[in-house]
């Protein structure tokens, strides 16, 4: 099977439709009446305090039902790993379930001991997260549980554990990387930004960085990136500011401030022209891709390229779809989506060759309705007094 994996630049792309700057305002329907009604029906109010320590804390109060959906966000990712430290917000996310000082074992079995649900971890290039959702009655133990490994992590983190943790994050990599496409993902950000790039490296990590992890090291990254001061804690459910701030201050009060984040400069990379990568696997389906970089999600340009995605091919009524899939009968599968990460994102559109089908005519015709689209919502976005906004995209 060849695996055709095509990247480029999309702002380097003279076309308005992709190429408006980042820093550019939106205009039109952010100022229509209809549209800021429509914002205010779906707005979620929640009161925000910090503690001494800063760490921030925003609670949303919602009685529906007994329980408090808490969560734990770290402003640290992938993003934030130098050369030799890939793989280490992940190797975290790990380590942090394996207990604390005071609260040795499993953390999933404190949990489980509480009647906690949806418990897990999440990190990608921006951020680590951890959330449970608990009774409300439990929300005492929640945070303790959550306090201290935020504050007292390190003495429970033994090279026993370590070596423990950093294999099970081994195998979830070469797990990763035996999925049909899975090695996809290191041919992303590696193609589409430079040697050095914050963006450049798969949040995975490599086996080598892996390895070569001591526990001194490994401590130290934790020392400098996990203290109160860079993290939010949300609660959302059955609980009020008034009645969590005593709570908060009791678990989290007495953990001392770690440095201060600074965040890497972040630059939107484009390349000097178009660049396409094959890639050989023993997969039965020769999958196209068409890469972009965009700007990241608070980017007035971000949500317009969204919906161009659904437009486009994330919808089974999107052009793609109608034109590859049911009528030229060259795809069994199109798909187009954006998605942004804090300071980049990625633009993609990939389609799956229909067996016997001809791989050049499917390349030409995917390139052919992509340049269409751009040309369409160029003309449009010149005549339309809603230029920058969602209607142009799906006209």
């Amino acid at each position: 099977m060849n695996l055709r994996l095509f990247a480029a630049a999309l702002l380097s792309l003279s076309s308005p439709a992709f190429a408006q700057s980042a820093a550019q305002p939106s205009t039109g329907l952010a100022n229509d009446p209809a549209i800021a009604a429509l914002v205010d029906r779906i707005d979620i109010p929640f009161e925000r305090f910090t503690l001494d320590n800063g760490l921030t804390v925003i609670v949303h109060t919602d009685r529906k039902a007994p329980v408090v959906a808490l969560s734990v966000w770290y402003d640290v990712g992938s993003k934030d790993e130098p050369d030799g430290s890939t793989g280490f917000a992940h190797l975290f996310e790990h380590l942090m379930f394996n207990g604390s000082e005071n609260a040795n074992g499993d953390f999933f079995t404190w949990l489980q001991d509480i009647g906690a649900t949806d418990t897990n971890g999440t990190t990608n290039p921006d951020r680590t997260n951890y959330f449970e959702t608990v009774p409300t009655g439990a929300l005492d133990r929640a945070l303790w549980l959550e306090s201290d490994r935020m504050g007292h992590l390190l003495g429970a983190v033994t090279q026993e554990v370590l070596d423990n943790q950093r294999g099970v994050v081994q195998n979830e990599k070469r797990q990763g990387d035996n999925q049909p496409y899975g090695l996809f993902r290191y041919y992303i950000f590696e193609n589409l930004t430079p040697a050095g790039h914050s963006y450049h490296h798969s949040t995975i990590g490599s086996m080598a960085d892996l390895n070569a992890a001591s526990l001194d090291t490994v401590q130290n990254w934790f020392r400098a990136h996990y203290g109160p001061n860079n993290a939010v804690l949300v609660l959302a459910g059955d609980i009020d500011a008034r009645t969590a701030r005593p709570m908060v201050e009791r678990w989290f009060g007495g953990i001392a401030r770690g440095p201060d984040a600074v965040e890497p400069r972040v630059e939107i990379p484009t390349l000097p022209a178009p660049l396409a990568r094959e890639v050989t696997d023993r997969i039965a389906t020769t999958r196209l891709y068409r890469m972009w970089t965009i700007p990241g999600w608070s980017a007035d340009d971000t949500t317009d390229l969204q919906v161009a995605a659904s437009v486009l091919g994330g919808l089974s009524s999107s052009r793609l779809d109608n034109a590859l899939v049911r009528g030229e009968q060259l795809a069994v599968s199109v798909s187009a989506s954006a998605q942004a990460f804090e300071d980049v994102g990625l633009f993609f559109v990939q389609a799956d060759l229909r067996p016997g089908a001809d791989v050049a005519l499917l390349n030409r015709r995917l390139d052919e309705i992509v340049n269409q689209f751009i040309a369409e919502r160029a003309k449009r976005g010149r005549d339309s007094p809603y230029r920058d906004v969602w209607p142009v995209w799906a006209a």
